[in-house]
């Protein structure tokens, strides 16, 4: 029974060779599916530069945004310091100014008027 079993298996699975149609059809159908690939990959090619110009330019526009950033914030901590120096040599002017005025007061206080050396 199971030579049986297998005189029929191999009868089954025997290698048959396939119709001159069915390799015609195969082939036509392995060609078509490469030409019909072809585009897409150089479709793909020529999308490479467009992606790396695209890439570079948010890069540089990155770059560029940072770089004016810096620059806006160094105009104004440079503008800050200068009104800062402002204020500091307006308040040694007003210090300068309030010193001579106790100066001369002090010096007027301590010397005796003109009338009072000469009758002396």
């Amino acid at each position: 029974m199971s030579n049986d079993i297998e005189s029929r298996l191999k009868a089954a699975l025997r290698p048959v060779a396939p119709c001159t149609q069915f390799s015609e059809k195969l082939v036509a159908k392995v060609c078509a599916d490469r030409t019909a690939q072809i585009p897409p990959r150089r479709l793909a090619a020529a999308g490479r530069p467009l992606a790396w110009w695209l890439s570079a330019s948010v890069a540089a526009s990155v770059i560029l945004g940072t770089g004016v950033h810096q620059h806006l914030q160094q105009q104004r901590l440079q503008q800050s310091g200068l009104e800062a120096r402002r204020e500091v040599l307006e308040a040694l002017r007003m210090t300068s100014q309030k010193l001579n005025l106790a100066y001369e007061a002090v010096k007027s206080q301590a010397t005796p008027p003109a009338d009072e050396q000469s009758g002396a």
